[in-house]
């Protein structure tokens, strides 16, 4: 048995509550220094996973994961709630200070990754939304 929860769309939580920061990008520029990236990734990874979602490759291992996490920031030292995407064509992680907007991202990030997908899916993955999370709502 899954349940939802009954969340505002993402564009009204921004609204109320003020955009993601970006904290990682592959290519693009971010909230925090370079020489930070290290001490992030490392907060990030050893944050409390609260929902995953994994595409595994060929021989088993993930080839793309996107993890909605509750991590420390290195530099504020607060809680913060994330949106981490790693993937075998680069990352990214945005984070906020209140869990439904990261919440949402979270799922923005899934959806949009299953309407769109950035890697190739195995003829044998079922072709809905649920057949492309692995792993799901860990927490």
């Amino acid at each position: 048995m899954r349940v939802d929860l009954a969340v505002r769309p993402l564009d009204e939580l921004t609204a109320q509550y003020g955009p993601m920061r970006t904290v990682l990008h592959h290519a693009a520029p971010t909230a925090i220094p370079e020489q930070q990236y290290p001490v992030f990734v490392y907060n990030l990874l050893g944050g409390r996973t609260l929902r995953e979602s994994v595409i595994n490759g060929t021989d088993g291992t993930p080839d793309l994961f996107v993890r909605f996490v509750k991590y420390i920031d290195p530099v504020s030292r607060w809680d913060r709630f994330a949106v981490d995407y790693w993937s075998v064509n680069g990352f990214w992680a945005v984070d906020h200070i209140h869990r439904a907007v990261a919440e949402a991202a979270y799922e923005a990030a899934v959806r949009a990754e299953f309407a769109k997908p950035t890697l190739p899916h195995a003829l044998e993955r079922p072709r809905h939304l649920a057949g492309f999370y692995d792993v799901t709502d860990v927490a």
